[in-house]
């Protein structure tokens, strides 16, 4: 068990560092599209490089959000209920987290094979789209493990279900 926690945090940590990096390229491309605009002089093709490093950014950042505990959580449901009720809650949605991902990456993981049997390109660059669904729905399979890695954490003893 340890071991799975422990690529499971790996994993989302070069992950995060990915998307830090993408992050960080997508926002220098603007930064320097915006300048050459005003030398009436823009980079052809932005528009489609900043979209797809967004989707990677995202995708490559939940993983690491989830560990970390980095969202949005309403606990108004179970803040006042006992340990075993709060236990309970947190396991059965973060049980229906690993299949809600576990569906999108094979989902996204189809679609890939769809986009790239189909040959589909960007209009400006022909950058094909089939690398950006594959690397998505490794993403949503690694957030499937993270989720896993959670219950997992409770029963170590590292987490608490908040």
């Amino acid at each position: 068990m340890k071991g799975f926690i422990a690529l499971c945090r790996g994993l989302n940590g070069w992950m995060n560092t990915v998307a830090e990096a993408v992050l960080f390229i997508m926002m220098t491309l603007t930064v320097i599209d915006v300048v050459f605009r005003a030398l009436y002089k823009p980079i052809v093709g932005t528009y489609e490089l900043v979209a797809i490093s967004g989707a990677i950014v995202i995708g490559f950042a939940v993983p690491r959000t989830s560990w970390e505990k980095g969202h949005v959580y309403v606990d108004f449901l179970v803040e006042r209920r006992s340990d075993a009720v709060r236990k309970g809650f947190f396991i059965a949605t973060r049980l229906v987290g690993i299949v809600l991902f576990a569906l999108l990456s094979w989902n996204l993981f189809v679609k890939g094979a769809h986009l790239q049997k189909g040959g589909e390109v960007s209009m400006t660059l022909h950058i094909p789209y089939y690398p950006a669904a594959y690397g998505l729905a490794f993403c949503f399979l690694v957030e499937s493990l993270v989720l896993m890695a959670d219950i997992a954490r409770i029963f170590a003893g590292e987490n608490r279900y908040e």
